[in-house]
């Protein structure tokens, strides 16, 4: 009878806890710690979840300035710089006895502007570039807010909007330090040519007044030479010799592949797999008679 009623009395005891929120129903412990990021109340003393999922009926914090405002937003989606076109409010007339005045209103309401309209055709032409040369969202976005600026300045009239694009594009790649060439941009774009892409670059670079990164020939490499199908052991060599050039000299105005095929070139000959110049030159991008004047600078440095 003593052991019924002193289980009874503990039994008791424990629904009493259980019936207080304020004590942990395991140990009975009152310092109870609020985690506000995840909605719990955890006991200090056993580590029992006594409540999860719960509300915070706290209050913001207040905003002083515009900017403080604008950060504690909590309505819309991400701005994006692909999805920021501005449309306007859609006026539907569904009424056949409509009047004319709202029918004049759904006419005009439907146009855009020729600033949205290019901007429009801008955005959709980086996307499928984008994608088409598997490049990160990053890129696109860079690229669509360096159009928006080039727009603002009023330089696009009577140019190519495919030219500034692939500018864009390759641009924001180099700011990214994507390794990507002009002629893969190009070739994503049989309506524009070479000459269109590299002059809009230089519109670009020379309106708004970008310092840009200088290309890194070695992250280039690996993509050349998985083309010509050398191993793994000329590949290292390869990027050993195209470093210690870089380092060693300036070579600022030249094109890059060629260096790159001339590194490939003579690795081969060091590995003992002896790629012909034609090969090389080809899967590169470049004349033979470039190959041989890069490499001539090369067995000069060495």
């Amino acid at each position: 009878m003593q052991a019924r009623h002193s289980l009874t009395g503990v039994l008791s005891e424990k629904a009493l806890i259980r019936k207080d929120p304020g004590t942990c129903p395991e140990c009975g412990c009152r310092n109870l710690i609020e985690d506000s990021h995840r909605g719990e109340l955890i006991c200090s003393t056993c580590g029992t979840v006594v409540e999860e999922g719960s509300f915070d009926f706290s209050q913001e914090k207040r905003a002083f300035t515009a900017e403080e405002v604008e950060s504690r937003k909590h309505n819309g989606s991400p701005i994006s710089a692909l999805s920021d076109i501005s449309w306007t409010t859609v006026v539907r007339a569904t009424d056949k006895n409509s009047s004319a005045q709202l029918k004049r209103a759904v006419k005009w309401n439907s146009r855009l502007s020729w600033e949205k309209k290019n901007f429009l055709i801008a955005v959709n032409e980086i996307k499928r570039v984008c994608t088409n040369l598997s490049l990160p969202r990053i890129v696109a976005e860079t690229a669509a807010t360096v159009y928006k600026k080039i727009q603002r300045l009023n330089v696009l009239r009577g140019r190519s909007i495919n030219g500034f694009v692939g500018a864009c594009v390759y641009l924001a790649c180099r700011m990214s330090k994507i390794p990507r060439s002009v002629n893969e941009v190009y070739e994503e774009m049989p309506t524009t040519t070479d000459r269109d892409i590299r002059i809009c670059y230089r519109v670009v670079i020379n309106e708004l007044g970008i310092k840009v990164p200088k290309i890194n020939a070695v992250a280039l490499l690996p993509r050349y030479a998985s083309a010509i199908g050398v191993s793994p052991e000329a590949q290292c060599v390869a990027e050993k010799l195209l470093a210690a050039f870089e380092a060693g000299r300036n070579n600022a105005g030249k094109d890059p592949k060629g260096l790159i095929a001339a590194a490939i070139y003579l690795a081969t000959r060091r590995t003992g797999e002896n790629k012909p110049q034609k090969h090389v030159a080809i899967a590169c991008g470049i004349t033979e008679v470039t190959l041989r004047s890069r490499i001539k600078e090369f067995q000069d440095f060495f």
